[in-house]
């Protein structure tokens, strides 16, 4: 999870985020987040939900997250916009919500996941990407920073579980990663979704009686 001093990112920040995509089923009433959770990623998450909000349902929303993680300030755009939302929304977790992706997934208001899904604490990075080397008075002003920020994310996981504060700030430090399990057990999440029955075509049946 970065935080940025100013709007440009270092080529080497640009090289580690994958490709971000807000994909939209106007229908099934479905937003899917995908990648690096970055400030066009979140430009046009706000533009999609904000659609959604302007039609005259208010059925359920549901959010599909697989996300690393990626700009704080992008993060808490999108986490914002969610809460404050007069829809209902599900977040899903679909592989894994990483650092700024675990607290956007935090924002719904019902919050599940798959059964081999994992979240992720990570303790927020500030770069300064002024010329020069970063002196004292910039390192002092980082920790703050970071302090601070810190500080909100731990609020956000605190009033989304069930998790003491002294755990959620020694996971965010050692990097935490947990299972589904592990998150509807801290209250994180609030269900696990199970495979659905099938009905097997009879060919198939034949197929795996005979392997058996």
């Amino acid at each position: 999870m970065v935080a940025k001093k100013d709007k440009k990112l270092s080529s080497d920040e640009n090289d580690k985020e994958t490709e971000s995509n807000v994909y939209l089923d106007k229908n099934s009433r479905l937003i899917s987040i995908t990648g690096a959770i970055n400030w066009q990623l979140a430009d046009q998450f706000f533009n999609v939900l904000t659609g959604f909000e302007l039609l005259p349902s208010r059925k359920p929303l549901t959010i599909y997250i697989n996300s690393e993680g990626g700009g704080i300030y992008d993060m808490l755009k999108i986490y914002d916009h969610i809460r404050n939302s007069p829809l209902p929304i599900v977040t899903i977790v679909a592989g894994y919500a990483l650092s700024a992706g675990f607290i956007v997934f935090l924002a719904g208001d019902l919050r599940k996941m798959f059964p081999n899904a994992f979240l992720g604490f990570h303790e927020p990075t500030i770069y300064f990407n002024g010329k020069g080397s970063e002196g004292p008075a910039e390192s002092e002003e980082s920790a703050l920073h970071q302090n601070c920020l810190l500080g909100a994310m731990v609020r956000i996981v605190k009033n989304s579980s069930n998790m003491p504060e002294k755990m959620i700030r020694k996971y965010f430090r050692v990097l935490t990663r947990i299972d589904a399990k592990t998150a509807l057990k801290f209250g994180l999440a609030h269900q696990i979704i199970e495979p659905p029955k099938k009905i097997l075509p009879k060919s198939w049946q034949k197929i795996l009686k005979e392997q058996n």
